[in-house]
């Protein structure tokens, strides 16, 4: 194994055990386990794909009652306190993430400036 490949695995393991990412995958396993919660994102995001579809063929009456009830199962799921502690936890590893690939891109950019490899 090369001195990179080992440097990306010990990375993902660090990264796997933040607590930002445990918390996330934690939450996420809950709401993967409440069929209802996946059930209403489904059909919210058949009803947005039915009104962009609407909106192509002019059909405006369609396109908004589509929207419409795109944006109720939206408010539905928003509402809901494990999916509000869902985005709050994906956003928290999101940004970890972020900050680490930002790091990285710094990092390599000024070693590629210096003439380093």
């Amino acid at each position: 194994m090369t001195d990179l490949n080992q440097a990306v695995k010990n990375l993902q393991e660090l990264l796997a055990q933040h607590e930002s990412v445990q918390a996330f995958q934690a939450v996420e396993a809950k709401v993967k386990a409440q069929p209802d919660l996946n059930h209403l994102a489904h059909d919210m995001k058949a009803y947005q794909q039915e009104a962009v579809l609407y909106e192509k063929l002019e059909k405006n009456r369609a396109a908004d009652q589509s929207g419409q009830a795109a944006d109720r199962l939206n408010q539905e799921l928003s509402d809901l306190p494990l999916v509000q502690d869902y985005r709050v936890k994906m956003q928290d590893a999101s940004d970890l993430l972020q900050y680490v690939t930002k790091t990285l891109e710094e990092k390599i950019n000024k070693g590629l400036a210096n003439g380093k490899r």
